[in-house]
């Protein structure tokens, strides 16, 4: 799995996660776009985990399955 994208000055605005590629796209506010893949179920599991917790947290983020 790849590190875990880091956004300085600028918040998440939305999270696109495909569960057949495995794959979260996390876009920045300053338009900035992240791609994460995950190697393995597990690791998409606990990052799909923490992404439903983070629009748990912040209703302005947008979680969206492609």
């Amino acid at each position: 799995m790849e590190s875990f994208p880091k956004f300085q000055d600028e918040y998440v605005d939305r999270v696109e996660i495909s569960l057949t590629k495995r794959i979260f796209k996390i876009f920045g506010s300053d338009g900035n776009i992240q791609e994460l893949t995950c190697d393995s179920t597990d690791q998409f599991m606990r990052v799909l985990e923490v992404s439903k917790k983070a629009e748990e947290i912040d209703s302005e983020i947008k979680v969206v399955y492609v």
